[in-house]
């Protein structure tokens, strides 16, 4: 009981003197040497009390978990199921033999062995627990979502099923729902790093910037040394156009990490009194990775995104397409949703994202002849009349200055090859960074650029691209064609 696990062994051993086959004495004996990693002397321990006591289930479970310790889950899993034949109502056993099974990724076995626990103890709380994780796990998230909500009736503070419920939402997009359930979180574990974290994210994906810099002044507080904490609150305070605090932010990010050459540029043009040109690319970089498992769901669900159906019905509409004819390039590609359906109508399809998460979603489509890694403005500095489409959904938001993009897009497209794209939009000045960490730019700006790059606008609209808090959020859509130069 005082962990004095040396002395523990010694009086064990004294009293297995005096009764040596006692499988009791036994079993705690092998306890404390599988605690003290011994797991070799424990087994031999049990072993040799299996001997004397061949039908003692507790023996032969504990000595699956000592197997289960070293890792070896085929010979733990052996014998929780021999312990289980000798009495078929030890919990405990189809308990740990579940939790083999689940170790395996063996997910029905696992399922069906802590519902068997269900069966002799109902309201066996881990065992539900287990069963809704499996199925999180799986991707089934619906599911997950109704065992946890009834987990929760049931042990409303309990904190993993909080988590887990932040995390099934997330995955359908549900940012208001996941929030909910971190706040719930939040509660019971008020100094939670990630979840603070994750609540800044949320907020800046809903544009509530002010709510985000609060939770990620909250983590930063915990932890000052956690790189992704001081740059979300640079381009936080930055699209509060709080430069003095977005600056102090980034040089904080630059401490942790001294040779990231985009913090180091983005510190030089804020002390420099500049304006900042684009998003920083680690910020976007980590926003991504962080939304690749949930973006298409949010975007299609929560936001009533359209932007790849704006981009495509447009496209058809101002030119027949022949199928697999045209070489196309999906710039910031993403998951694929504005890839997709152009795949009938591409001899080449080429992806390209800063984002390898978003990448690895993207590759499960299978609709990209290549997908790369790559700030695509460095890409494109090596193609020369390469492309007959280039697509760029929702990602020019995340540049203010496209003076040089628009430069590199002309010399890659083949002449009249089409260039499609969406902004959000700005009245006031050619580009500004907004409170959601996003730029607007002014429709003039973008026709300057055109006709400065022998571009012709042959198609302009003003669309909703999305909703927003229950509002349409609205933007310039694009397509500018190559001109033939005589």
């Amino acid at each position: 009981q005082q962990d004095n696990f040396p002395e523990a062994i010694d009086y064990f051993q004294k009293a297995l003197k005096i009764q040596p086959n006692h499988p009791v004495l036994n079993l705690h004996l092998a306890n404390i040497l599988k605690i003290e990693g011994l797991y070799s002397q424990a087994a031999e321990v049990l072993e040799k009390s299996l001997k004397a006591n061949p039908n003692h289930a507790s023996s032969i479970n504990n000595l699956g978990t000592v197997y289960f310790a070293q890792g070896k889950i085929e010979d733990a899993i052996h014998y929780y199921q021999q312990a289980i034949a000798k009495d078929a109502n030890y919990v405990d056993a189809f308990y740990n033999l579940g939790l083999a099974f689940s170790k395996q990724n063996k997910f029905s076995d696992a399922i069906t062995t802590f519902n068997k626990i269900i069966e002799l103890a109902p309201e066996h709380f881990a065992s539900r627990f287990h069963i809704a994780s499996l199925m999180m796990r799986q991707e089934k998230i619906n599911e997950a979502i109704k065992s946890f909500l009834e987990i929760e009736n049931s042990y409303p503070n309990h904190f993993e099923t909080q988590t887990n419920l932040a995390t099934c939402f997330l995955k359908k997009g549900l940012l208001n729902q996941a929030k909910e359930h971190y706040l719930k979180a939040l509660e019971l574990s008020p100094d939670d790093q990630q979840i603070l974290f994750n609540l800044g994210v949320i907020n800046m994906h809903q544009d509530n910037t002010d709510t985000a810099i609060q939770y990620y002044q909250r983590a930063e507080k915990l932890n000052p040394d956690n790189f992704a904490v001081q740059n979300n609150l640079g381009v936080a305070f930055l699209a509060k156009q709080h430069v003095g605090f977005a600056l102090h932010h980034f040089q904080e990010a630059l401490r942790l990490q001294p040779a990231n050459a985009a913090i180091q540029h983005t510190i030089k043009v804020l002390s420099e009194h500049q304006h900042l040109l684009a998003s920083p690319p680690e910020y976007v970089k980590e926003l991504f990775d962080s939304y690749a498992d949930h973006y298409e769901p949010h975007l299609l669900e929560a936001l009533d995104y359209q932007v790849p159906t704006l981009l495509f019905d447009t496209i058809l509409n101002l030119k027949k397409l022949a199928p697999t004819n045209q070489d196309i390039l999906d710039l910031g590609c993403g998951t694929g949703l504005c890839g997709t359906p152009f795949k009938p109508y591409a001899k080449s399809l080429i992806g390209i994202d800063i984002s390898e998460k978003m990448l690895e979603v993207a590759k499960q489509k299978q609709i990209y002849d290549e997908l790369i890694c790559e700030d695509f403005v460095n890409f494109l500095s090596a193609k020369n009349n390469c492309f007959d489409l280039m697509l760029a959904g929702d990602v020019l938001v995340y540049i203010g200055d496209l003076a040089t993009i628009f430069k590199e897009i002309v010399a890659a497209l083949r002449n009249q090859g089409l260039f499609i794209f969406n902004t959000e939009i700005c009245e006031d000045k050619d580009f500004k960074m907004n409170q959601s960490g996003r730029f607007g730019h002014h429709k003039k700006y973008i026709e300057k650029l055109a006709e400065e790059n022998h571009l012709n606008i042959i198609f302009y609209d003003t669309v909703i691209t999305r909703q927003q808090n229950n509002e349409p959020v609205y933007g310039h859509l694009f397509v500018l064609e190559k001109v033939i130069l005589q």
